[in-house]
């Protein structure tokens, strides 16, 4: 007997069975989290580039043991996010930092 359609759609995800869906252009995905003063500099060079972006001030009271200072994130479409973060690695100087939640 097969089981339902949902539990093996869960057990195909679990052991990475599924191919992940195509990126879409019409999603908004985080490509970076930066220090606040990086954010601004960032989004010009991407939007330079040809990669649409945005950034905006990730406001938090408190201070958490990730940040010592403001942060940031910068937010492009899906389909161009490997892309912008390959732009963002290369101002940087390293990898760039996405938020743990």
């Amino acid at each position: 007997m097969n089981p339902p359609r949902a539990l093996r759609d869960a057990w195909d995800w679990l052991l990475g069975r599924d191919e992940p869906p195509p990126p879409d252009p019409e999603r908004t995905v985080e490509a970076a989290w930066l220090p606040t003063w990086q954010g601004p500099l960032v989004t010009d060079a991407l939007i330079a580039e040809g990669i649409p972006a945005v950034v905006v001030e990730d406001f938090s009271i408190n201070l958490t043991m990730y940040t010592r200072e403001p942060m940031s994130r910068i937010f492009v479409t899906e389909d161009r996010k490997s892309e912008a973060e390959s732009l963002i690695a290369e101002i940087l100087g390293h990898e760039p930092r996405h938020r743990g939640l």
